[in-house]
């Protein structure tokens, strides 16, 4: 059995898989707030997090450029918003990358289409760390800041409430994507 600081080693680096605004902001929260027994325990949980981070990002362009062997996902592309998509993409991939990071809901569909479209792997791979980096300090900096003002507790209920805010944005994008029964019409 793994001791517990291995679990929330492991936890740091399997959460951005299943929700990574939450994996960045409860890691850097961790690695901010002064209960943490050794720095070295609030580089490892942040460095966990960061890899994990990537590595969910770059699967996520193999899964498009894995759809180019798919006759679907060609016909699909030719749609006139899925071309403009596409320009953008290809034309500058540094500049969507880092804006798909930092506005929710963008980031899976541009990473998909960053593989199905052709952006070299290496440039992918490069915005991403850069993004990951980028993203990780903004909201390292957000909670330090907020903790300098309104003391440890502040940074925690930020923690909270900015988890809380992205798990209720996902709950309402999941909810407002489902598909609509049509009306019944009684006779």
């Amino acid at each position: 059995m793994l001791p517990s600081e291995h679990l929330i080693y492991l936890s740091s680096f399997i959460a951005p898989f299943v929700q990574e605004d939450a994996a960045v902001i409860g890691a850097v929260t961790a690695f901010a707030h002064p209960g943490m027994d050794q720095m070295a325990d609030g580089v490892l949980i942040v460095s966990a997090m960061l890899v994990g981070l990537i590595i969910s990002d770059l699967w996520k362009y193999w899964l498009g450029w894995a759809g180019r062997t798919q006759a679907w996902a060609h016909r699909f592309s030719e749609k006139p918003g899925v071309a403009q998509v596409r320009a953008k993409i290809v034309a500058n991939p540094g500049k969507t990358l880092l804006i798909a990071r930092f506005v929710p809901g963008t980031r899976i569909p541009a990473y998909i289409a960053a593989g199905f479209f052709g952006v070299p792997f290496w440039l992918f791979a490069t915005w991403i760390v850069i993004s990951a980096l980028a993203y990780t300090f903004v909201a390292w900096a957000l909670i330090v800041s907020v903790g300098t003002v309104a003391g440890v507790n502040g940074q925690l209920y930020l923690a909270i409430g900015l988890i809380s805010a992205i798990l209720v944005f996902v709950t309402f994008k999941m909810i407002s994507a489902r598909p609509k029964r049509p009306a019944r019409a009684d006779l």
